[in-house]
């Protein structure tokens, strides 16, 4: 019984360690600009897709790299990982005529 506590204790600290992580990361979105949220490490400006293509149970896995156009691709320090969840944001210039 106690390595079942032990797991059940541990599960929820992570949960609990998971949503502090999802809160301040919103309460910086809500404060910083994305070029001081990018040099933190919880945001990628400017990227593309490189590639994509279907993994293990029918998953989508992308494949970011940084636009050619703005220099080298190497992607700044940051603190994603793999199965991260993100959120991708397009922007389009439009052009008045």
């Amino acid at each position: 019984m106690e390595v079942e506590n032990f797991v059940s204790k541990t599960l929820e600290l992570l949960q609990e360690e998971r949503e502090a992580e999802l809160e301040e990361t919103r309460a910086w979105r809500e404060n910083l600009s994305p070029k001081n949220l990018q040099h933190k490490g919880v945001y990628l400006l400017k990227l593309q897709i490189a590639s994509q293509h279907t993994g293990m149970y029918g998953r989508l896995l992308v494949v970011f790299e940084p636009r050619k156009s703005i220099g080298p691709s190497v992607l700044p320090s940051n603190t994603f990982g793999p199965g991260e969840t993100f959120f991708s944001i397009e922007v389009l210039d439009f052009i008045q005529y």
